[in-house]
């Protein structure tokens, strides 16, 4: 099964006013921490908190190769780090998911205070206790693949593969497709989130988000302290 990188590309204009000053304010357990900063780097560490934040940073928009080597040199030179905090629209699945393990063997938290969504998701779920701010969002759309990149995709895989028709190609298609979503099903209760919920987040629109409130995200296991 081959990943199909079809993460949310677009943005919110909500949250395109953050682009040059943020002000981050959120709580863990008893206490609560609260910073101001302006964030260039995709990556910021400040005390026990390492920042992730691809809505604002100069070098991208997404989440993308090469992020997951980034995630783990901070992780291997700040020891302290305890709490991951994201804000991110998503970008590349196969880049979260491998992001989403380190966050996992590291026994990050996790915490949003503006946005994540799409593949951010993934690696939101991995955190070991899963905060949102208030007025934080975080965002579901199923799985999708514009008929532009699926001609293009087969036309460069198709004698590789071995697909001598089309037909042939939408076959793979539709069995790469349903072990996909087993596997992201696997992931989510494998996260502790619940059936109901899972199956929702697969009927979620491909041509929009969904934005679930707070009371449907701590029913449906995906907020926990």
């Amino acid at each position: 099964m081959e990943p199909k990188d079809l993460g949310f590309v677009g943005k919110t204009e909500e949250y395109k006013m953050h682009k040059s000053l943020r002000r981050l304010f959120f709580g863990f357990g008893t206490g609560i921490l609260c910073c101001s900063a302006v964030f260039a780097e995709v990556f910021t560490v400040e005390a026990n908190v390492l920042y992730y934040d691809t809505e604002n940073s100069d070098s991208t928009d997404e989440i993308e190769y090469g992020h997951e080597e980034q995630l783990l040199s901070r992780l291997k030179n700040n020891s302290e780090i305890d709490t991951l905090v994201l804000n991110s629209s998503g970008g590349l699945v196969a880049a979260a998911q491998d992001m989403a393990d380190l966050v996992i063997d590291a026994g990050l938290n996790t915490h949003v205070e503006f946005v994540c969504a799409s593949a951010c998701v993934s690696i939101f779920l991995a955190g070991k206790a899963r905060t949102l701010a208030l007025g934080g969002k975080i965002g579901f759309h199923k799985g999708w693949w514009d008929a532009g990149s699926i001609e293009g995709y087969y036309n460069s895989e198709k004698e590789t593969k071995g697909w001598a028709t089309p037909f042939d190609f939408a076959s793979w298609l539709y069995e790469d497709t349903q072990g996909e979503i087993f596997t992201e099903f696997e992931y989510l209760l494998e996260r502790g989130v619940s059936a109901g919920f899972s199956i929702k987040t697969l009927k979620a629109g491909s041509d929009g988000m969904w934005y679930p409130r707070r009371r449907e995200l701590l029913e449906g296991g995906i907020l926990r302290d």
